[in-house]
C-alpha cells in the first residue's frame, strides 16, 4: 500500500470520527450526568448498606442484653423466693444469695443505662440518616430515570446514522496498517479527535500555522508522514482529498 493510500485511509477515518463526534455532541452533557448520578447512587447504596449492617449489630446486641436481663430477673426471682421461703439455714448462705440478687440488679441497671445512653442514641442517629439517604436515593433515581429517557430519545434520533458510521469505521480500520492506526489514536486523544489536518494554501487547517513552501511540496508528494510543527497533527494536502 502506498503512502498516499495510507494517508487517505486515515483522513477518511478522521472524517467518520468527526461525524460521530458531532452526533454524540447532540446528547450534550446527559451521558456525563448519568455517569455522575450512577456514581452518587452507588455511594448512597454503599452507605445505606453499611448503616443497615451497623443497625443490625445494634439490634442483635440489644436482643442479647434483653435476654441477659430476662435471665437475671428469673435468677433474682428464684433467689428471692429461697430467701422468703426460709430454706436458707445460715447467715453465710443468706448473705451470698443477697449479694447475688444485688449484683444481678446492678447488672440490669448497667445494661439499661448502656442501652439508653449508647445504643439507643446511635440507633436513632442511624435511623435518621437512613431516612435522609432514602430521600436522596429517591431524588437521584428520579433524575436518573429522566436523563436516561432523554438519552434514549436522542439516541433513537441518531441511532441509525451512528450504526452506519460505526460499521463503516470498523471496515475502514481493517484496511489500515496497525501502526498507522495506533499513531492516529494517540493523536486523537490529545487533539480532541482531530488527528489529521488538511494543508490548504500553505497553511495547516488544524491550527492555521504557515507551512514552509518546500515542506508543502513534500506533503503533496506524500512520500512519508508529515506532522505540523505547531499542533502535531498528521498533514495531508488538499489536492489529495479533492482529486
Amino acid at each position: 500500500m502506498s503512502m498516499k493510500e495510507r494517508l487517505l485511509l486515515l483522513y477518511k477515518l478522521n472524517r467518520i470520527d468527526r461525524e460521530l463526534h458531532e452526533l454524540y455532541s447532540l446528547r450534550g452533557d446527559i451521558p456525563a450526568k448519568i455517569e455522575d448520578l450512577n456514581s452518587e447512587k452507588l455511594e448512597l447504596d454503599e452507605r445505606s448498606n453499611t448503616l443497615k449492617a451497623e443497625l443490625e449489630d445494634i439490634l442483635n446486641a440489644e436482643k442479647n442484653v434483653q435476654a441477659e436481663n430476662d435471665e437475671l430477673l428469673v435468677r433474682i426471682e428464684k433467689d428471692d423466693e429461697r430467701l422468703r421461703s426460709g430454706a436458707v439455714k445460715s447467715n453465710k448462705e443468706y448473705d451470698a444469695l443477697a449479694k447475688e440478687i444485688e449484683d444481678a440488679k446492678t447488672r440490669i441497671k448497667e445494661n439499661e443505662r448502656a442501652a439508653k445512653e449508647d445504643t439507643s442514641a446511635r440507633r436513632l442517629a442511624i435511623e435518621n440518616e437512613m431516612l435522609l439517604i432514602d430521600g436522596q436515593l429517591e431524588d437521584v433515581n428520579t433524575e436518573l430515570e429522566q436523563n436516561q429517557k432523554e438519552l434514549e430519545e436522542l439516541t433513537k434520533q441518531t441511532g441509525e446514522e451512528e450504526k452506519e458510521l460505526s460499521t463503516e469505521r470498523k471496515e475502514l480500520i481493517s484496511k489500515i496498517d496497525p501502526e498507522d492506526y495506533e499513531h492516529y489514536e494517540r493523536l486523537s486523544k490529545v487533539r480532541f479527535g482531530e488527528a489529521i489536518a488538511v494543508v490548504r494554501k500553505g497553511s495547516c487547517l488544524g491550527c492555521y500555522s504557515s507551512i514552509p513552501p518546500q515542506k508543502a511540496i513534500e506533503i503533496r508528494m506524500a512520500e512519508k508522514f508529515y506532522a505540523c510543527e505547531s499542533c502535531g497533527r498528521i498533514l495531508i494536502a488538499e489536492e489529495m482529498i479533492t482529486a
